[in-house]
């Protein structure tokens, strides 16, 4: 199977030496995450409370673990706009459970004293660096 990136061939060779059945990139989910206030306006009101509604494919879909099932979103970099994706994601699908694996505990940007774990944490959203927690299986 071919993988869009070397993270994510690794994680799919670690889930097999585990035993774990997973899916990859075999579901959709709709979302809606608003636009930045000072980026767009409406044409017809002028109004600036506008959504963007997009299709959010999760990596891997772990039927058989955690009460149901688990969706794993790898990422090398963690992008504002990949973290605005994921709340909307995250609050519009409360029955399912979505977990981030990360590749290094990076800064969310440059100048920035916040990491990816701090930022998961602020947003009760489950992580882990590096390797799959023993937890999530």
């Amino acid at each position: 199977m071919e993988y869009r990136s070397k993270f994510e061939a690794k994680v799919a060779k670690e889930l097999d030496k585990l035993g774990v059945k997973y899916e990859y990139e075999a579901y959709q989910f709709p979302y809606t995450e608003p636009l930045r206030r000072n980026r767009a306006r409406c044409l017809t009101c002028g109004g600036s409370e506008l959504v963007r509604d997009g299709w959010y494919t999760p990596d891997f879909w772990l039927p058989e673990v955690s009460n149901g099932g688990l969706f794993i979103e790898t990422k090398g970099r963690f992008t504002a706009a990949d973290r605005r994706k994921m709340l909307s994601v995250i609050s519009e699908n409360k029955d399912e459970t979505f977990v981030m694996l990360f590749m290094r505990d990076n800064k969310i940007h440059k100048r920035s004293t916040t990491k990816y774990s701090d930022w998961c944490e602020a947003n009760g959203i489950d992580y882990s660096i590096g390797t799959i927690k023993e937890s999530w299986l």
